[in-house]
Protein backbone atom coordinates (compact mmCIF):
# COMPACT_ATOMS: atom_id res chain seq x y z
CA UNK A 1 0.00 0.00 0.00
CA UNK A 2 1.24 3.43 -0.84
CA UNK A 3 2.08 5.77 1.97
CA UNK A 4 -1.31 6.67 3.45
CA UNK A 5 -2.49 10.17 4.11
CA UNK A 6 -4.26 11.58 7.14
CA UNK A 7 -7.29 12.24 4.95
CA UNK A 8 -7.22 8.85 3.24
CA UNK A 9 -10.42 6.88 3.68
CA UNK A 10 -8.63 3.75 2.48
CA UNK A 11 -6.18 3.74 5.36
CA UNK A 12 -8.78 4.36 8.04
CA UNK A 13 -11.23 1.88 6.54
CA UNK A 14 -8.64 -0.91 6.45
CA UNK A 15 -7.53 -0.07 9.98
CA UNK A 16 -11.12 -0.12 11.22
CA UNK A 17 -11.83 -3.49 9.62
CA UNK A 18 -8.52 -5.03 10.62
CA UNK A 19 -8.65 -3.89 14.23
CA UNK A 20 -12.32 -3.36 15.04
CA UNK A 21 -13.90 -6.33 13.27
CA UNK A 22 -12.14 -9.10 15.27
CA UNK A 23 -12.97 -7.40 18.59
CA UNK A 24 -16.63 -6.86 17.67
CA UNK A 25 -17.13 -10.44 16.47
CA UNK A 26 -15.33 -11.94 19.47
CA UNK A 27 -17.38 -9.91 21.93
CA UNK A 28 -20.59 -10.86 20.09
CA UNK A 29 -19.80 -14.59 20.28
CA UNK A 30 -18.55 -14.92 23.84
CA UNK A 31 -21.76 -13.65 25.46
CA UNK A 32 -24.11 -15.83 27.51
CA UNK A 33 -26.27 -18.17 25.40
CA UNK A 34 -29.72 -16.78 26.13
CA UNK A 35 -30.08 -13.05 26.88
CA UNK A 36 -33.17 -11.09 26.00
CA UNK A 37 -33.28 -10.53 22.27
CA UNK A 38 -33.28 -7.09 20.73
CA UNK A 39 -35.28 -6.21 17.62
CA UNK A 40 -32.57 -7.47 15.26
CA UNK A 41 -32.35 -10.79 17.09
CA UNK A 42 -36.10 -11.24 17.01
CA UNK A 43 -36.17 -10.58 13.27
CA UNK A 44 -33.32 -13.06 12.75
CA UNK A 45 -35.17 -15.69 14.78
CA UNK A 46 -38.41 -15.15 12.87
CA UNK A 47 -36.72 -15.30 9.47
CA UNK A 48 -34.37 -18.22 10.00
CA UNK A 49 -36.01 -20.08 12.86
CA UNK A 50 -32.98 -20.74 15.10
CA UNK A 51 -33.27 -21.37 18.80
CA UNK A 52 -33.14 -18.47 21.27
CA UNK A 53 -29.40 -18.80 21.86
CA UNK A 54 -28.57 -18.96 18.15
CA UNK A 55 -30.94 -16.10 17.39
CA UNK A 56 -29.28 -14.00 20.08
CA UNK A 57 -25.83 -14.54 18.60
CA UNK A 58 -27.14 -14.03 15.07
CA UNK A 59 -28.78 -10.79 16.15
CA UNK A 60 -25.53 -9.62 17.74
CA UNK A 61 -23.60 -10.38 14.56
CA UNK A 62 -26.20 -8.48 12.54
CA UNK A 63 -25.74 -5.50 14.86
CA UNK A 64 -21.96 -5.79 14.42
CA UNK A 65 -22.38 -5.78 10.61
CA UNK A 66 -24.57 -2.65 10.81
CA UNK A 67 -22.13 -0.95 13.19
CA UNK A 68 -19.19 -1.66 10.88
CA UNK A 69 -21.10 -0.58 7.76
CA UNK A 70 -22.11 2.74 9.29
CA UNK A 71 -18.63 3.24 10.75
CA UNK A 72 -16.91 2.58 7.43
CA UNK A 73 -19.33 4.98 5.74
CA UNK A 74 -18.44 7.64 8.29
CA UNK A 75 -14.71 7.19 7.73
CA UNK A 76 -15.18 7.28 3.95
CA UNK A 77 -17.41 10.37 3.87
CA UNK A 78 -15.56 12.51 6.41
CA UNK A 79 -13.65 15.45 4.98
CA UNK A 80 -11.69 16.01 8.20
CA UNK A 81 -11.43 14.50 11.65
CA UNK A 82 -11.00 10.87 10.55
CA UNK A 83 -8.56 10.18 13.39
CA UNK A 84 -11.16 11.38 15.91
CA UNK A 85 -13.94 9.37 14.27
CA UNK A 86 -11.75 6.27 14.24
CA UNK A 87 -10.99 6.77 17.94
CA UNK A 88 -14.69 7.15 18.76
CA UNK A 89 -15.60 3.97 16.87
CA UNK A 90 -12.68 1.93 18.22
CA UNK A 91 -13.00 2.85 21.89
CA UNK A 92 -13.25 -0.41 23.87
CA UNK A 93 -16.70 0.67 25.07
CA UNK A 94 -17.85 1.31 21.49
CA UNK A 95 -16.59 -2.05 20.27
CA UNK A 96 -18.24 -3.77 23.24
CA UNK A 97 -21.53 -1.99 22.48
CA UNK A 98 -21.33 -2.84 18.77
CA UNK A 99 -23.09 -6.18 19.27
CA UNK A 100 -26.21 -4.37 20.52
CA UNK A 101 -28.31 -1.39 19.43
CA UNK A 102 -26.23 0.99 21.54
CA UNK A 103 -23.37 0.51 19.09
CA UNK A 104 -25.63 1.34 16.16
CA UNK A 105 -26.55 4.65 17.85
CA UNK A 106 -22.84 5.46 18.24
CA UNK A 107 -22.23 4.67 14.57
CA UNK A 108 -25.21 6.80 13.48
CA UNK A 109 -23.85 9.74 15.47
CA UNK A 110 -20.41 9.26 13.92
CA UNK A 111 -21.93 9.09 10.43
CA UNK A 112 -23.87 12.32 11.01
CA UNK A 113 -20.71 14.08 12.17
CA UNK A 114 -18.78 12.80 9.16
CA UNK A 115 -21.44 13.98 6.72
CA UNK A 116 -21.21 17.49 8.17
CA UNK A 117 -17.41 17.80 8.23
CA UNK A 118 -16.86 19.51 4.84
CA UNK A 119 -16.20 23.17 5.49
CA UNK A 120 -17.82 24.94 3.83
CA UNK A 121 -20.57 22.45 3.04
CA UNK A 122 -21.16 23.37 -0.60
CA UNK A 123 -21.39 21.72 -3.98
CA UNK A 124 -23.75 19.27 -5.62
CA UNK A 125 -23.53 16.81 -2.71
CA UNK A 126 -24.64 19.34 -0.10
CA UNK A 127 -28.39 18.53 -0.08
CA UNK A 128 -27.71 14.80 0.08
CA UNK A 129 -25.26 15.20 2.97
CA UNK A 130 -27.67 17.38 4.93
CA UNK A 131 -30.58 14.98 4.32
CA UNK A 132 -28.53 11.92 5.28
CA UNK A 133 -27.16 13.62 8.41
CA UNK A 134 -30.69 14.64 9.43
CA UNK A 135 -31.91 11.07 8.97
CA UNK A 136 -28.98 9.62 10.95
CA UNK A 137 -29.56 12.03 13.84
CA UNK A 138 -33.32 11.40 13.78
CA UNK A 139 -32.76 7.63 14.01
CA UNK A 140 -30.29 8.08 16.87
CA UNK A 141 -32.74 10.35 18.72
CA UNK A 142 -35.59 7.92 18.07
CA UNK A 143 -33.61 5.10 19.66
CA UNK A 144 -32.22 7.23 22.50
CA UNK A 145 -34.05 10.54 23.08
CA UNK A 146 -31.20 11.82 25.28
CA UNK A 147 -29.20 12.13 22.04
CA UNK A 148 -31.39 15.06 20.95
CA UNK A 149 -28.47 17.57 21.31
CA UNK A 150 -26.85 15.83 18.32
CA UNK A 151 -29.16 18.02 16.23
CA UNK A 152 -26.89 20.92 17.21
CA UNK A 153 -24.40 19.67 14.61
CA UNK A 154 -26.87 20.68 11.90
CA UNK A 155 -26.65 24.33 12.99
CA UNK A 156 -22.92 24.79 12.30
CA UNK A 157 -21.19 26.56 10.69
CA UNK A 158 -23.05 29.65 11.81
CA UNK A 159 -24.28 31.93 9.02
CA UNK A 160 -22.71 35.27 8.22
CA UNK A 161 -24.57 38.39 9.25
CA UNK A 162 -27.62 39.11 7.12
CA UNK A 163 -28.17 35.54 5.87
CA UNK A 164 -30.34 34.12 8.66
CA UNK A 165 -33.27 33.58 6.32
CA UNK A 166 -31.49 30.99 4.24
CA UNK A 167 -29.93 29.53 7.37
CA UNK A 168 -33.39 28.93 8.84
CA UNK A 169 -34.48 27.09 5.72
CA UNK A 170 -31.30 25.09 5.14
CA UNK A 171 -30.16 24.29 8.69
CA UNK A 172 -32.79 25.10 11.31
CA UNK A 173 -35.57 23.19 9.55
CA UNK A 174 -33.56 19.92 9.34
CA UNK A 175 -32.59 20.28 13.01
CA UNK A 176 -36.25 20.61 13.99
CA UNK A 177 -37.14 17.58 11.87
CA UNK A 178 -34.42 15.54 13.58
CA UNK A 179 -35.72 16.55 17.00
CA UNK A 180 -39.27 15.54 16.10
CA UNK A 181 -38.13 11.92 16.34
CA UNK A 182 -38.17 12.28 20.13
CA UNK A 183 -41.79 13.39 19.98
CA UNK A 184 -43.21 10.51 17.93
CA UNK A 185 -46.09 8.56 19.41
CA UNK A 186 -45.11 6.73 22.59
CA UNK A 187 -46.21 3.35 21.24
CA UNK A 188 -43.80 3.45 18.32
CA UNK A 189 -40.95 4.78 20.42
CA UNK A 190 -41.61 2.13 23.07
CA UNK A 191 -41.43 -0.64 20.51
CA UNK A 192 -38.09 0.66 19.34
CA UNK A 193 -36.88 1.20 22.89
CA UNK A 194 -37.72 -2.43 23.62
CA UNK A 195 -35.29 -3.37 20.90
CA UNK A 196 -32.71 -1.02 22.35
CA UNK A 197 -33.07 -2.83 25.65
CA UNK A 198 -31.65 -6.08 24.32
CA UNK A 199 -28.51 -7.22 26.06
CA UNK A 200 -25.20 -6.84 24.31
CA UNK A 201 -22.33 -9.22 24.73
CA UNK A 202 -20.61 -8.41 28.04
CA UNK A 203 -17.42 -6.46 27.87
CA UNK A 204 -14.37 -8.14 29.37
CA UNK A 205 -12.57 -6.52 32.25
CA UNK A 206 -10.08 -4.45 30.28
CA UNK A 207 -6.69 -3.84 31.91
CA UNK A 208 -6.43 -0.40 33.56
CA UNK A 209 -3.38 0.30 31.41
CA UNK A 210 -5.58 0.03 28.30
CA UNK A 211 -8.04 2.58 29.66
CA UNK A 212 -5.13 4.86 30.47
CA UNK A 213 -3.78 4.46 26.94
CA UNK A 214 -7.11 5.46 25.39
CA UNK A 215 -7.41 8.42 27.76
CA UNK A 216 -3.96 9.53 26.59
CA UNK A 217 -4.92 9.06 22.94
CA UNK A 218 -8.10 11.11 23.26
CA UNK A 219 -6.17 13.88 25.02
CA UNK A 220 -3.00 13.97 22.91
CA UNK A 221 -4.40 13.42 19.41
CA UNK A 222 -6.43 16.66 19.07
CA UNK A 223 -3.67 18.67 20.76
CA UNK A 224 -0.84 17.24 18.66
CA UNK A 225 -2.60 17.39 15.29
CA UNK A 226 -2.13 21.12 14.92
CA UNK A 227 -2.03 21.52 11.14
CA UNK A 228 -4.97 23.38 9.67
CA UNK A 229 -7.49 25.86 11.09
CA UNK A 230 -9.95 25.10 13.88
CA UNK A 231 -13.62 26.12 13.66
CA UNK A 232 -14.45 29.52 15.18
CA UNK A 233 -14.62 29.66 19.00
CA UNK A 234 -18.37 30.34 18.98
CA UNK A 235 -19.04 27.10 17.12
CA UNK A 236 -16.75 25.11 19.39
CA UNK A 237 -18.53 26.53 22.44
CA UNK A 238 -21.92 25.69 20.93
CA UNK A 239 -21.01 22.07 20.18
CA UNK A 240 -19.38 21.53 23.56
CA UNK A 241 -22.49 23.02 25.17
CA UNK A 242 -24.63 20.55 23.20
CA UNK A 243 -22.48 17.70 24.52
CA UNK A 244 -22.89 18.97 28.10
CA UNK A 245 -26.66 19.20 27.56
CA UNK A 246 -26.66 15.62 26.30
CA UNK A 247 -24.77 14.53 29.42
CA UNK A 248 -27.40 16.21 31.59
CA UNK A 249 -30.25 14.60 29.63
CA UNK A 250 -28.66 11.17 29.93
CA UNK A 251 -28.34 11.59 33.68
CA UNK A 252 -31.91 12.88 33.91
CA UNK A 253 -33.20 9.88 31.95
CA UNK A 254 -31.54 7.56 34.44
CA UNK A 255 -32.88 9.52 37.40
CA UNK A 256 -36.45 9.35 36.05
CA UNK A 257 -36.31 5.69 35.04
CA UNK A 258 -38.78 3.42 36.86
CA UNK A 259 -37.49 1.39 39.77
CA UNK A 260 -35.81 -1.76 38.55
CA UNK A 261 -35.05 -0.30 35.11
CA UNK A 262 -32.33 2.19 36.04
CA UNK A 263 -28.88 0.62 35.84
CA UNK A 264 -26.90 3.79 36.39
CA UNK A 265 -25.27 6.01 33.83
CA UNK A 266 -23.09 3.83 31.61
CA UNK A 267 -20.20 4.84 29.37
CA UNK A 268 -22.14 3.57 26.36
CA UNK A 269 -24.87 6.14 27.11
CA UNK A 270 -22.34 8.95 26.60
CA UNK A 271 -20.51 7.64 23.53
CA UNK A 272 -22.84 9.19 20.90
CA UNK A 273 -22.20 12.62 22.41
CA UNK A 274 -18.53 12.26 21.48
CA UNK A 275 -19.54 12.79 17.85
CA UNK A 276 -20.30 16.44 18.69
CA UNK A 277 -16.62 17.03 19.41
CA UNK A 278 -15.53 15.94 15.92
CA UNK A 279 -16.88 18.98 14.02
CA UNK A 280 -15.93 21.13 17.03
CA UNK A 281 -12.20 20.34 17.07
CA UNK A 282 -11.33 18.64 13.78
CA UNK A 283 -8.90 20.83 11.88
CA UNK A 284 -9.24 21.65 8.21
CA UNK A 285 -6.62 20.59 5.72
CA UNK A 286 -4.03 22.93 4.27
CA UNK A 287 -3.40 22.36 0.58
CA UNK A 288 -2.37 18.82 -0.31
CA UNK A 289 0.37 18.39 2.31
CA UNK A 290 -1.55 15.86 4.36
CA UNK A 291 0.90 13.05 5.17
CA UNK A 292 0.00 10.76 8.04
CA UNK A 293 1.87 12.02 11.09
CA UNK A 294 2.55 10.18 14.34
CA UNK A 295 -0.32 11.77 16.36
CA UNK A 296 -2.82 10.40 13.85
CA UNK A 297 -1.38 6.92 14.38
CA UNK A 298 -2.03 6.97 18.13
CA UNK A 299 -5.66 5.74 17.82
CA UNK A 300 -4.47 2.93 15.52
CA UNK A 301 -1.86 1.81 18.05
CA UNK A 302 -4.43 1.97 20.85
CA UNK A 303 -6.89 -0.11 18.79
CA UNK A 304 -4.17 -2.68 18.14
CA UNK A 305 -3.48 -2.81 21.88
CA UNK A 306 -7.22 -3.39 22.46
CA UNK A 307 -7.14 -6.34 20.05
CA UNK A 308 -4.06 -7.78 21.75
CA UNK A 309 -5.65 -7.35 25.18
CA UNK A 310 -8.78 -9.18 24.00
CA UNK A 311 -6.69 -12.09 22.74
CA UNK A 312 -4.92 -12.33 26.10
CA UNK A 313 -8.18 -12.12 28.05
CA UNK A 314 -9.89 -14.80 25.96
CA UNK A 315 -6.82 -17.03 26.22
CA UNK A 316 -6.72 -16.72 29.99
CA UNK A 317 -10.48 -17.25 30.43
Amino acid sequence: MNRPSAGGARFWGLAFLGLGLPVCVALALIGPPGPALDAVGRLAGAALGPGPADAARLGRLANVALFLTLGLSALALAARGRAALFALLCLPASLAAASGPEGVVVALAALAAALLTPRPLTGRGRPARLAAATLAIALAVLARPACAPLAGMLLVPFPPAGRFGRFGRDRLAPAVLALLAALLPALFRTSLAAGAGGEAAPSPSWPPALSGLWALVLLVTPLALRRGPLPPPAERLWLVGCAVLGLWLAGLAQALAPAGHADGLQVRDLLPLGALLVPAFARGRIGTADSLTWPALLPVLAAAATLAALVVLIGSA
